[in-house]
């Protein structure tokens, strides 16, 4: 039975990390066809988890097994400037969506969570259901939302996280996963002063709505892009600096939210859906923070099968996924190191064609012993082992780890916010929109969320 996901694409970055992804999700599919005995392309179960396939003259859906007519993109497209829409309907990826999954303004949110949040929310808040509406209602089995968007700014963070408890309310039912891009810990090449206060605020309706939040350091993008992670193949670029190297960071997202998906859609020894995801990884309501971990980097050769030895290849891709080099999140000097986290949950998702179950079961047995796993929990992994390689042909894996690792990025940010906020600069230009409150409460969730990390650790909670 197909399982649908919505996304819900929100201010510059979120429009930008869109794009990668739906081009990567087309590759994927393309290199995975299935076709009727005229050799004609069908659409298909695993198709129908991001796309609908719409009859070109009724207009009307088409469902599994059909020959493909017109493929549609689940998605709404949000931005407060309507630059990124242009550029995605003016490109490669413009017959995918309708301008009827578009939402924009003109003026955008200046930097401003509060505008984002109070002013466009409220301007927009029927059209956006409206347009979630029209996305939801031809779905057989929506699973779940996801939303991509940036914290530093003000669009992604504000809109994004008033969006998000938009869902909470109309779809309570569905689950909501939040790809949130944060500035970078250090605030080293962060251009926007207000970043810390957008964060912050955002954070907070992160973790009151969201079911599950991947954070994602930029700074780390811009590392872990330069060394080809991106998933593109041949076209990887060397730099992550200017416009091939955005395109490569959001690349790297792309293939995080891929490999996330894979064992749903394709065939696998272990298929995992998203409802087990948020069962198993998150045993707190508010602690559904997952850190993600992606191997291979660049071009390891263990990536490939090429005469390899089975185990040797997957105990490489462990021994990579769980060091700092392979994360997403920062740490001291590098990406946060797991090993030296305590760890609630971890989330182990494996794609490659012939990789044998024992092999994986063998490594997860392996990093029982070395990993700090909560006295009520020494066994909470969840496993998933999807048979189909990624577009770069080429075995791969995921890890997302909940555990205090990521109160790292959450005080670096705390120290930024106080920087600002203990001399009060630039709150005035948010009481346009809220009551000075709103800071103290943001900042009190933080406080409260680093603590209760602190408290489960390996004591239980």
């Amino acid at each position: 039975m197909p399982r649908e996901i919505v996304t819900i694409q929100v201010g510059q970055c979120g429009n930008q990390i869109g794009r990668s992804f739906w081009s990567a999700a087309l590759h994927e599919h393309a290199e995975n066809a299935k076709y009727d005995s005229e050799r004609r392309p069908i659409f298909s179960e695993a198709m129908s988890t991001f796309f609908r396939n719409v009859n070109m003259r009724t207009k009307g859906e088409m469902y599994a097994g059909s020959e493909i007519c017109d493929l549609k993109a689940r998605a709404c497209l949000i931005d407060m400037e309507d630059g990124v829409l242009a550029e995605t309907m003016r490109g490669p990826l413009k017959d995918l969506f309708s301008t009827a999954q578009l939402l924009s303004d003109v003026s955008g949110a200046g930097n401003n969570w509060a505008h984002g949040f109070y002013e466009y929310g409220g301007k927009y808040q029927d059209l956006f259901l409206e347009l979630v509406r029209s996305q939801a209602e031809p779905c057989d089995s929506l699973q779940s939302f996801f939303l991509m968007h940036s914290l530093g700014g003000g669009t992604g963070s504000g809109l994004g996280t008033r969006l998000l408890e938009l869902l909470a309310d109309n779809y309570g039912g569905t689950y909501r996963f939040a790809t949130s891009v944060l500035p970078s810990s250090s605030g080293e090449g962060d251009d926007v002063i207000t970043s810390p206060y957008n964060s912050v605020l955002a954070l907070n309706q992160l973790t009151e709505h969201a079911d599950a939040v991947l954070p994602i350091d930029n700074a780390r993008l811009s590392v872990l892009s330069s060394k080809g992670a991106s998933g593109s193949g041949s076209n990887a670029v060397k730099s992550a600096k200017g416009r091939d190297g955005f395109d490569a960071m959001n690349n790297v997202v792309a293939r995080l939210l891929t490999d996330l998906t894979a064992s749903m859609r394709f065939d696998g020894d272990l298929n995992t859906d998203l409802n087990e995801i948020t069962t198993n990884l998150v045993p707190f309501p508010r602690l559904h923070y997952l850190c993600p971990g992606l191997a291979p980097m660049g071009g390891g050769s263990h990536g490939s099968r090429g005469g390899m030895n089975s185990s040797v290849m997957v105990r490489g891709l462990f021994r990579d996924c769980f060091s700092p080099e392979c994360s997403l999140i920062s740490g001291s000097g590098a990406g946060a190191n797991v090993k030296n986290a305590s760890i609630l949950a971890c989330g182990v998702f494996v794609r490659g064609a012939g990789i044998p179950i024992s092999d994986v079961n063998a490594n997860v047995a392996r990093l029982q012993s070395e990993l700090r796993m909560p006295t009520w929990n020494p066994d909470g992994f969840k496993i998933g082992l999807c048979n189909v390689n990624g577009i770069e042909k080429r075995s791969s894996m995921l890890t997302l780890t909940n555990g205090d690792m990521i109160n790292g990025v959450f005080e670096s940010l705390k120290e930024r916010f106080h920087k600002l906020y203990r001399r009060k600069a630039n709150v005035h230009h948010y009481t346009q929109f809220c009551d000075v409150g709103i800071f103290d409460e943001a900042i009190g969730s933080l406080d409260g969320l680093i603590q209760e990390y602190k408290e489960v650790g390996t004591k239980g909670k």
